[in-house]
Protein backbone atom coordinates (compact mmCIF):
# COMPACT_ATOMS: atom_id res chain seq x y z
CA UNK A 1 0.00 0.00 0.00
CA UNK A 2 1.19 3.66 -0.97
CA UNK A 3 0.79 4.69 2.83
CA UNK A 4 1.93 1.57 4.73
CA UNK A 5 4.63 3.50 6.32
CA UNK A 6 1.70 6.51 7.62
CA UNK A 7 -1.27 6.69 10.00
CA UNK A 8 -3.99 6.52 8.44
CA UNK A 9 -5.07 9.94 9.64
CA UNK A 10 -5.07 13.50 7.81
CA UNK A 11 -2.46 15.64 9.06
CA UNK A 12 -1.45 18.81 7.92
CA UNK A 13 0.98 19.34 4.91
CA UNK A 14 0.92 21.64 1.63
CA UNK A 15 2.89 22.34 -1.62
CA UNK A 16 6.11 22.17 -0.29
CA UNK A 17 7.72 24.68 -2.82
CA UNK A 18 6.22 27.35 -1.48
CA UNK A 19 7.76 26.45 2.24
CA UNK A 20 11.56 27.94 3.41
CA UNK A 21 14.57 26.77 3.26
CA UNK A 22 14.99 25.10 6.82
CA UNK A 23 11.81 23.48 5.91
CA UNK A 24 13.18 20.62 3.99
CA UNK A 25 16.64 19.80 6.45
CA UNK A 26 16.41 16.47 8.15
CA UNK A 27 16.71 17.86 11.31
CA UNK A 28 13.20 20.30 10.68
CA UNK A 29 11.12 18.31 9.03
CA UNK A 30 9.01 16.93 11.66
CA UNK A 31 9.29 19.37 13.78
CA UNK A 32 5.63 21.26 14.43
CA UNK A 33 6.20 24.54 13.34
CA UNK A 34 7.91 23.58 9.96
CA UNK A 35 4.62 21.28 9.36
CA UNK A 36 2.22 24.15 9.88
CA UNK A 37 4.33 26.95 7.79
CA UNK A 38 3.97 23.81 5.24
CA UNK A 39 0.69 23.89 5.62
CA UNK A 40 0.17 27.63 5.81
CA UNK A 41 1.59 27.43 2.45
CA UNK A 42 -0.82 25.50 1.00
CA UNK A 43 -3.45 28.06 2.64
CA UNK A 44 -1.95 30.65 0.82
CA UNK A 45 -2.36 29.65 -2.74
CA UNK A 46 -5.36 28.54 -2.38
CA UNK A 47 -6.73 31.42 -0.41
CA UNK A 48 -5.24 33.38 -3.47
CA UNK A 49 -6.69 31.49 -6.13
CA UNK A 50 -10.15 31.41 -4.33
CA UNK A 51 -9.75 35.35 -4.22
CA UNK A 52 -8.17 35.96 -7.48
CA UNK A 53 -11.57 33.47 -9.12
CA UNK A 54 -13.96 35.15 -7.81
CA UNK A 55 -12.94 38.33 -8.43
CA UNK A 56 -12.25 37.89 -11.94
CA UNK A 57 -15.67 35.70 -12.48
CA UNK A 58 -18.85 37.20 -11.26
CA UNK A 59 -22.21 35.51 -10.85
CA UNK A 60 -23.27 36.49 -14.73
CA UNK A 61 -19.68 34.51 -15.80
CA UNK A 62 -20.85 31.35 -13.90
CA UNK A 63 -24.27 31.24 -15.58
CA UNK A 64 -22.78 31.82 -19.15
CA UNK A 65 -20.69 28.81 -18.31
CA UNK A 66 -23.63 26.79 -17.30
CA UNK A 67 -23.70 26.93 -13.07
CA UNK A 68 -26.60 28.53 -11.37
CA UNK A 69 -25.99 31.29 -8.48
CA UNK A 70 -25.72 28.26 -5.68
CA UNK A 71 -22.78 27.18 -6.80
CA UNK A 72 -20.40 29.96 -7.29
CA UNK A 73 -21.39 30.53 -3.59
CA UNK A 74 -19.99 27.41 -2.99
CA UNK A 75 -17.29 28.94 -3.61
CA UNK A 76 -17.17 31.81 -1.96
CA UNK A 77 -17.72 29.56 1.26
CA UNK A 78 -14.78 27.50 0.26
CA UNK A 79 -12.65 30.70 -0.29
CA UNK A 80 -13.93 31.99 3.35
CA UNK A 81 -12.37 28.18 4.78
CA UNK A 82 -8.90 29.09 2.52
CA UNK A 83 -8.67 32.20 4.43
CA UNK A 84 -10.05 31.54 8.04
CA UNK A 85 -7.05 28.17 7.89
CA UNK A 86 -4.76 30.80 6.85
CA UNK A 87 -5.46 32.97 9.80
CA UNK A 88 -5.73 30.26 12.13
CA UNK A 89 -2.75 28.64 11.44
CA UNK A 90 -0.55 32.30 11.49
CA UNK A 91 -2.06 32.63 14.80
CA UNK A 92 -0.68 28.92 16.26
CA UNK A 93 2.96 29.21 14.63
CA UNK A 94 3.08 32.78 16.23
CA UNK A 95 2.01 31.08 19.97
CA UNK A 96 4.88 28.46 19.26
CA UNK A 97 7.06 30.79 18.95
CA UNK A 98 7.52 30.49 15.23
CA UNK A 99 7.28 32.37 12.51
CA UNK A 100 4.54 32.48 10.00
CA UNK A 101 5.75 31.86 6.03
CA UNK A 102 5.48 35.03 4.09
CA UNK A 103 3.18 34.38 0.72
CA UNK A 104 4.54 33.78 -2.55
CA UNK A 105 3.56 35.72 -5.60
CA UNK A 106 0.88 33.41 -7.57
CA UNK A 107 0.01 32.73 -10.93
CA UNK A 108 -3.22 31.56 -12.53
CA UNK A 109 -3.45 31.34 -16.37
CA UNK A 110 -6.95 30.40 -16.51
CA UNK A 111 -9.47 31.59 -19.64
CA UNK A 112 -13.09 31.06 -18.52
CA UNK A 113 -14.76 29.81 -15.33
CA UNK A 114 -14.57 26.00 -16.35
CA UNK A 115 -11.03 26.09 -16.39
CA UNK A 116 -11.33 28.03 -12.72
CA UNK A 117 -13.05 24.94 -11.62
CA UNK A 118 -10.98 22.68 -13.25
CA UNK A 119 -8.12 23.99 -11.44
CA UNK A 120 -9.90 24.20 -8.21
CA UNK A 121 -10.77 20.11 -7.76
CA UNK A 122 -7.01 19.67 -9.30
CA UNK A 123 -5.73 22.05 -6.20
CA UNK A 124 -8.02 20.35 -3.41
CA UNK A 125 -7.52 16.96 -4.60
CA UNK A 126 -3.45 17.48 -4.34
CA UNK A 127 -4.15 19.24 -1.03
CA UNK A 128 -5.41 16.09 0.27
CA UNK A 129 -2.66 13.95 -1.19
CA UNK A 130 -0.37 16.88 0.04
CA UNK A 131 -1.59 16.74 3.42
CA UNK A 132 -1.36 12.45 3.50
CA UNK A 133 2.04 12.83 2.63
CA UNK A 134 3.37 14.09 6.39
CA UNK A 135 0.24 12.37 8.55
CA UNK A 136 3.24 11.24 10.99
CA UNK A 137 4.73 14.16 11.20
CA UNK A 138 2.04 15.91 14.06
CA UNK A 139 0.67 14.28 17.07
CA UNK A 140 -1.14 15.15 20.24
CA UNK A 141 -3.66 18.31 20.08
CA UNK A 142 -1.62 19.73 16.72
CA UNK A 143 -2.90 16.71 14.88
CA UNK A 144 -6.23 16.74 15.70
CA UNK A 145 -6.59 20.23 15.29
CA UNK A 146 -4.60 19.65 11.50
CA UNK A 147 -6.83 16.56 10.71
CA UNK A 148 -10.09 18.97 11.42
CA UNK A 149 -8.70 21.23 8.56
CA UNK A 150 -7.78 18.21 6.45
CA UNK A 151 -11.13 16.81 6.58
CA UNK A 152 -12.62 20.17 5.01
CA UNK A 153 -10.03 20.25 2.28
CA UNK A 154 -11.81 16.43 1.45
CA UNK A 155 -15.14 18.13 1.48
CA UNK A 156 -14.08 20.47 -0.65
CA UNK A 157 -12.59 18.06 -2.97
CA UNK A 158 -15.81 15.56 -3.00
CA UNK A 159 -17.90 18.77 -3.92
CA UNK A 160 -15.79 19.85 -6.82
CA UNK A 161 -15.61 16.70 -8.15
CA UNK A 162 -19.28 16.47 -8.41
CA UNK A 163 -19.78 19.74 -9.69
CA UNK A 164 -17.91 18.25 -12.25
CA UNK A 165 -20.29 15.37 -12.85
CA UNK A 166 -17.66 12.78 -11.33
CA UNK A 167 -17.81 10.19 -8.01
CA UNK A 168 -17.55 12.70 -5.19
CA UNK A 169 -15.63 10.29 -3.36
CA UNK A 170 -13.93 7.90 -6.26
CA UNK A 171 -11.97 5.37 -3.90
CA UNK A 172 -11.85 4.20 0.11
CA UNK A 173 -8.23 5.62 0.42
CA UNK A 174 -6.77 8.96 -1.07
CA UNK A 175 -3.19 8.84 -2.41
CA UNK A 176 -0.17 10.54 -0.13
CA UNK A 177 2.18 12.21 -1.92
CA UNK A 178 6.14 13.23 -0.73
CA UNK A 179 7.51 16.54 -0.74
CA UNK A 180 8.63 16.91 -3.87
CA UNK A 181 5.55 15.83 -5.68
CA UNK A 182 3.79 18.13 -4.39
CA UNK A 183 6.42 20.98 -5.45
CA UNK A 184 5.95 19.27 -9.34
CA UNK A 185 2.68 20.11 -8.95
CA UNK A 186 2.55 23.01 -7.31
CA UNK A 187 5.28 24.49 -9.42
CA UNK A 188 3.36 25.55 -12.35
CA UNK A 189 1.11 28.24 -9.99
CA UNK A 190 4.22 30.16 -8.41
CA UNK A 191 5.78 33.01 -9.61
CA UNK A 192 8.11 33.68 -7.65
CA UNK A 193 8.79 33.64 -3.49
CA UNK A 194 10.60 35.77 -2.00
CA UNK A 195 13.36 33.83 -0.46
CA UNK A 196 15.63 30.71 -1.74
CA UNK A 197 13.45 27.85 -2.83
CA UNK A 198 15.83 24.54 -1.67
CA UNK A 199 13.97 21.88 -3.51
CA UNK A 200 13.76 21.89 -7.10
CA UNK A 201 10.70 19.66 -8.63
CA UNK A 202 10.87 16.78 -10.94
CA UNK A 203 10.54 17.65 -14.67
CA UNK A 204 7.54 18.54 -15.84
CA UNK A 205 5.06 15.38 -17.13
CA UNK A 206 2.69 16.11 -19.81
CA UNK A 207 -0.19 13.10 -20.32
CA UNK A 208 -3.73 12.51 -22.05
CA UNK A 209 -5.63 9.75 -21.09
CA UNK A 210 -7.23 7.48 -23.42
CA UNK A 211 -10.52 7.44 -24.63
CA UNK A 212 -11.30 3.69 -23.42
CA UNK A 213 -9.92 2.11 -20.76
CA UNK A 214 -7.09 -0.42 -21.89
CA UNK A 215 -5.53 1.92 -24.05
CA UNK A 216 -2.05 3.83 -23.93
CA UNK A 217 -1.79 7.19 -21.78
CA UNK A 218 0.17 9.29 -23.81
CA UNK A 219 2.84 10.93 -21.49
CA UNK A 220 5.64 13.26 -22.53
CA UNK A 221 8.64 15.58 -21.61
CA UNK A 222 11.06 17.78 -22.35
CA UNK A 223 15.33 15.67 -22.31
CA UNK A 224 13.76 12.10 -22.59
CA UNK A 225 16.44 9.99 -22.89
CA UNK A 226 14.33 7.52 -25.10
CA UNK A 227 17.23 4.98 -25.49
CA UNK A 228 16.87 4.11 -22.03
CA UNK A 229 13.80 1.53 -20.34
CA UNK A 230 11.12 3.38 -18.11
CA UNK A 231 7.88 2.82 -16.74
CA UNK A 232 4.64 4.50 -16.17
CA UNK A 233 3.26 4.60 -12.34
CA UNK A 234 0.14 5.50 -11.84
CA UNK A 235 -0.93 6.70 -7.90
CA UNK A 236 -4.33 6.43 -7.25
CA UNK A 237 -6.03 5.36 -3.49
CA UNK A 238 -3.78 3.09 -1.81
CA UNK A 239 -2.11 1.82 -4.99
CA UNK A 240 0.78 2.29 -7.12
CA UNK A 241 0.40 -0.25 -10.34
CA UNK A 242 3.88 -0.19 -12.83
CA UNK A 243 3.29 -0.41 -16.62
CA UNK A 244 6.13 -0.39 -19.47
CA UNK A 245 6.22 3.00 -20.84
CA UNK A 246 5.88 1.63 -23.70
CA UNK A 247 2.40 0.25 -22.87
CA UNK A 248 1.53 2.40 -20.06
CA UNK A 249 -2.05 0.81 -19.59
CA UNK A 250 -4.23 2.55 -17.41
CA UNK A 251 -5.12 0.25 -14.32
CA UNK A 252 -8.65 -0.95 -14.62
CA UNK A 253 -9.49 -0.35 -11.04
CA UNK A 254 -9.04 3.80 -11.80
CA UNK A 255 -12.39 5.33 -11.15
CA UNK A 256 -11.50 9.36 -10.43
CA UNK A 257 -8.41 10.92 -10.46
CA UNK A 258 -4.85 9.27 -11.02
CA UNK A 259 -1.47 10.63 -10.64
CA UNK A 260 1.07 9.52 -13.21
CA UNK A 261 4.92 9.53 -13.24
CA UNK A 262 7.65 8.31 -15.29
CA UNK A 263 10.51 6.56 -13.29
CA UNK A 264 13.22 4.19 -14.01
CA UNK A 265 12.39 1.65 -12.14
CA UNK A 266 9.77 -0.56 -12.17
CA UNK A 267 9.72 -0.99 -8.53
CA UNK A 268 7.19 1.21 -7.07
CA UNK A 269 7.48 4.12 -5.75
CA UNK A 270 7.14 5.15 -2.05
CA UNK A 271 7.14 7.57 0.06
CA UNK A 272 10.05 6.52 1.52
CA UNK A 273 11.96 6.75 -1.56
CA UNK A 274 11.20 8.75 -4.64
CA UNK A 275 14.88 9.34 -5.78
CA UNK A 276 13.57 7.36 -9.26
CA UNK A 277 11.11 9.62 -10.46
CA UNK A 278 11.67 10.92 -13.81
CA UNK A 279 9.06 12.95 -14.47
CA UNK A 280 6.02 14.00 -12.63
CA UNK A 281 3.99 13.39 -11.22
CA UNK A 282 1.14 14.90 -13.41
CA UNK A 283 -2.45 15.06 -12.21
CA UNK A 284 -5.55 13.13 -14.37
CA UNK A 285 -9.35 12.72 -13.73
CA UNK A 286 -10.64 9.56 -15.69
CA UNK A 287 -13.34 11.40 -18.14
CA UNK A 288 -11.21 14.30 -18.74
CA UNK A 289 -9.33 13.91 -22.00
Amino acid sequence: MRFSTVAIVSAVATTAVLAAPTLFSKRDVNSDVAILNYALSLEYLEDAFYTWGLKKYDKDDFKKAGYDSVVRERFVHIGEHEAEHVRVLKSVITSLGGTPLPKCIFKFPLSDVHDFIAVARALENTGVSAYLGVAAGLGGDLLTAAASITTVEARHSSFLNEVLGRTGAPYAFDTPLTTREIVTIAANFVESCPFEVPVSPFKQLHAKLPIKRGEKVEVWYKGEDTTKQTWCQFLYSDKVRVSRRSECTLPKGVNGYVYVVVTDTATPISLKDDSHILAGPVLLFLGDH
